[in-house]
């Protein structure tokens, strides 16, 4: 099954990757500009075909994304398996960090979250199977590319995962308003897996009864919670910022 992918990054980092495989690209213009020159020069040195259409042509594709005159065609982007995941994350030799989000429904919010993971070194992001967004062209548009080096995987069942994970020696810490304990009292210096909820419900009662320890993120003001992903920026930046710390 073939996938839409489209603007300028996505379709660059597409190129780049070597677990996303790029059919045909098509262009909606005959003046590209300099970054839209480079995509095409790279196609060139890799054989992929490349295809001059109109811009109405694009616009139907994209159902009116924002596609900067650039439509990849791929293969549908496979999920990662699990276990490869945390073969992965030990051969690489530091501390794990894995990202469960339990039911993110928001392209936007899902696109963001993996671009953060990407830059914060995350190993894999875990999403339900059911009832929560999945890779699909907005959410590859709105991680700016990051989704073709993050790899993200499918979890029948969440808790059950949790608890592999557990297995593996990773602690499971999960973000809620409500818990007492703030971010900044944990040690996050360790084997990791982090669990953000979905939009306005939070993290499933079941999933968060599995979690080792639950914390929050202070706030003031009358706002009750962060956006998902404004919140996931910031546990992910807190872990990079313990284990870039100085040793003392």
């Amino acid at each position: 099954m073939v996938q839409v992918i489209y603007g300028i990054h996505p379709v660059e980092e597409a190129l780049k990757s070597s677990h996303v495989q790029i059919e045909k690209i098509l262009v909606g213009t005959r003046t590209p500009n300099p970054p839209l020159q480079s995509i095409l020069h790279l196609a060139n040195k890799m054989k992929i075909p490349v295809t001059l259409t109109t811009r109405e042509s694009l616009e139907g594709m994209t159902k009116g994304g924002v596609h900067q005159n650039v439509v990849g065609l791929i293969k549908e982007t496979p999920y990662a398996d699990l276990g490869e995941i945390f073969s992965a994350s030990k051969k690489e030799g530091t501390k794990s960090l894995f990202l469960i989000l339990d039911g993110i429904q928001d392209p936007q919010n899902f696109g963001s979250l993996i671009r953060t993971a990407s830059g914060c070194g995350v190993h894999g992001i875990i999403i339900p199977k059911d009832r929560s967004v999945g890779i699909t062209s907005a959410v590859v548009k709105a991680s700016a590319g990051a989704a073709a080096h993050v790899p993200i995987a499918r979890a029948v069942n969440i808790a059950v995962t949790i608890d592999l994970l557990k297995k593996e020696g990773i602690w499971v810490y999960g973000a809620s308003g409500e818990a007492k304990d703030l971010i900044y009292q944990l040690d996050l210096d360790t084997d990791l897996a982090v669990v953000i909820g979905a939009e306005g419900k939070g993290i499933r009662p079941l999933v968060k009864k599995k979690c080792d320890r639950l914390f929050s993120i202070p706030m003031k003001g009358p706002l009750s919670s962060f956006n998902a992903s404004v919140s996931g920026g910031m546990i992910l930046y807190e872990v990079m910022r313990q284990r870039y710390r100085p040793l003392e």
